[in-house]
């Protein structure tokens, strides 16, 4: 797939997703199971957000995620049925400073994927469509989330050298005191694809150690 020099919008570009779509059919004959997971941040307040960020987050975060569901639906569909999940994030429940473009596609992708839940199950087509919510996990996108967030005493921010690492951050705000990891988001992702959740479609999977309770 051509790759943009601004930043990497092939999720947003639908002749890829026809590509892969046709690609993965050529090979597998049958598709039954789409993860939406690409994913970008900007760090920006609302007054300094720019618009060239905010379009490259919904059309990264939100697009794709679209295009996704709209080409593999058909053709999971058309293979018998299957799973389709999308990995949306703790910030899609509940808002956070200076991440209001992000917060605004990760809670459209939640409930894009509920819609597209109810559209599946009103056409009786065995497409079963839910959203995965991951609060602190050790990947690189928490690398930037880290930075700046409201962790002192005081709600005061921490930044660049002085931001807490994830094992600090986690114990002062995760109700566990620990940090998530790739494998426990790959666990619940490999439920929802698995005929274990048959019956579970339209809904969200939080995996954050407690911390949407707060």
């Amino acid at each position: 797939m051509a790759r943009s020099s601004s930043y990497p919008k092939d999720v947003a570009e639908e002749a890829s997703w026809k590509g892969v779509v046709a690609a993965a059919l050529a090979r597998f004959g049958k598709l039954h199971i789409l993860v939406n997971n690409a994913g970008t941040i900007a760090r920006q307040g609302i007054v300094d957000t720019t618009v060239e960020a905010w379009n490259r987050t919904i059309a990264v975060n939100l697009t794709g995620a679209m295009l996704g569901m709209k080409h593999c639906a058909p053709a999971i569909r058309e293979s018998g049925g299957g799973s389709i999940i999308n990995i949306s994030s703790l910030a899609g429940l509940k808002g956070s400073a200076g991440l209001a473009g992000y917060c605004a596609t990760k809670g459209g992708v939640r409930l894009f994927t509920k819609a597209v839940a109810m559209e599946c199950a009103a056409a009786r087509d065995h497409v079963r469509v839910n959203s995965v919510h991951p609060g602190i996990i050790e990947t690189a996108i928490w690398g930037s989330i880290a930075e700046g967030m409201p962790v002192g005493s005081a709600g005061t921010a921490r930044q660049g050298a002085n931001a807490p690492d994830l094992d600090a951050l986690s114990s002062m705000v995760v109700p566990t005191g620990v940090k998530g990891m790739p494998e426990d988001i790959a666990a619940g992702v490999l439920y929802l694809a698995s005929d274990d959740s048959r019956y579970v479609t339209g809904t969200e999977l939080v995996i954050d150690g407690g911390m949407s309770t707060r």
